[in-house]
């Protein structure tokens, strides 16, 4: 999803952790990037997705629209830095549905 398509319903936090590939905390909250599904950190390829994911996010104000909670109250959470769309460039690197 284009950045421009979601106008002002996107929020801004400033990223403070990132635990794997497709979750991060931020602003005291879990989220975890909607349609990426990265490995697991004791998997194969698990750490490359994480730096990869702490490249894009880690430290920095990103914006994202919320598709809800998932079972654990992650964030379900559509991500963009600057026009970065973070779950494309995740999907691309670790696959996703």
């Amino acid at each position: 999803m284009k950045k421009e398509e979601v106008g002002t319903l996107a929020t801004t936090v400033w990223v403070s952790e990132v635990t794997d590939g497709d979750t991060f905390r931020a602003n005291g909250r879990y989220f975890r990037l909607v349609d990426v599904d990265c490995p697991e950190l004791h998997q194969p390829g698990g750490q490359a997705a994480k730096e990869r994911l702490s490249a894009l996010v880690l430290h920095k104000y990103v914006e994202y629209e919320s598709r809800g909670t998932d079972s654990y109250g992650r964030v379900l959470a559509q991500v963009w830095v600057n026009t970065t769309d973070v779950n494309a460039e995740m999907r691309r690197f670790c696959g996703g549905t």
